[in-house]
């Protein structure tokens, strides 16, 4: 199986739903005003940077190693295809930065971070606004632990820091930030997904399980989650992990 841009534009696009309420209240609590200069890093084709959009933030950025997802930008949003572990702007630029299922994928998140932080004016905001924590994930029925398992081998062997959640309040408080805060969102209830969702999930961890399970054993596998979600005790839990905090103002 190979996703095109649109699937995981569809992705990208319901983690940004999932992640709404919070997004709203960590950039409640920075108290950023709808003209702040926001740079997203790791913006593919702009889904979180439309939601800000869409929350009344007027100017952001993006950056992005991959250029064809980068044209999916609207024309008004500048955004630069550029390695987030060196950012092609002057110290200072930004009002804040933020981040979205992106430090799991970065070589160095510790230099991705400081980063960032250096690009971030005095007084400004560091946000990740969500980073998963694989080796926790809830599969229930016991049958369908094994998915669990399975996609977190995958994923770490395509290079993804799996445990990157729950690392983030100390790579936080190693960037010299004030107001540090750090959690865990709430998990959806299971019947908040809908058919169409539950489809997209199933379809990115066959991706990531493709040439690992021999097709039948995951067709298998695909069968009893599907009966699951009939029955109505289907669990499917990833904990995403959030941190924000402040840069120091200048003496």
């Amino acid at each position: 199986m190979n996703p095109s841009p649109s699937f995981w534009q569809a992705r990208y696009r319901q983690q940004v739903g999932w992640t709404q309420n919070l997004r709203r209240y960590a950039l409640d609590k920075t108290g950023l005003p709808a003209s702040a200069h926001v740079l997203e890093a790791g913006c593919a084709g702009g889904a979180l940077l439309k939601a800000l959009r869409a929350d009344g933030f007027e100017q952001m950025s993006g950056i992005d190693l991959d250029f064809a997802a980068l044209q999916l930008l609207p024309d008004d949003v500048p955004a630069a295809c550029a390695d987030g572990l060196r950012l092609p702007f002057r110290a200072g630029s930004f009002d804040a930065c933020l981040c979205h299922f992106y430090l799991l994928w970065v070589r160095d998140p510790r230099l991705a971070l400081r980063e960032l932080r250096r690009v971030t004016r005095p007084g400004g905001w560091l946000l990740a606004l969500a980073e998963p924590h694989y080796p926790a994930r809830v599969d229930r029925p016991p049958a369908l632990k094994a998915l669990g398992r399975l996609q977190t081998r995958a994923l770490r062997a395509q290079g993804a820091h799996v445990d990157m959640g729950a690392l983030l309040p100390r790579l936080f408080h190693k960037l010299d930030l004030q107001q540090v805060e750090s959690g865990v969102l709430q998990p959806l209830p299971p019947e908040s997904l809908s058919a169409q969702e539950r489809e997209l999930e199933w379809a990115v961890l066959a991706a990531d399980l493709e040439g690992r399970l021999p097709p039948a054993e995951l067709e298998r596998l695909r069968r009893l989650e599907q009966a699951a979600w009939q029955a109505g005790n289907r669990v499917l839990h990833v904990p995403l992990h959030y941190a924000l905090g402040r840069l120091p103002l200048e003496s």
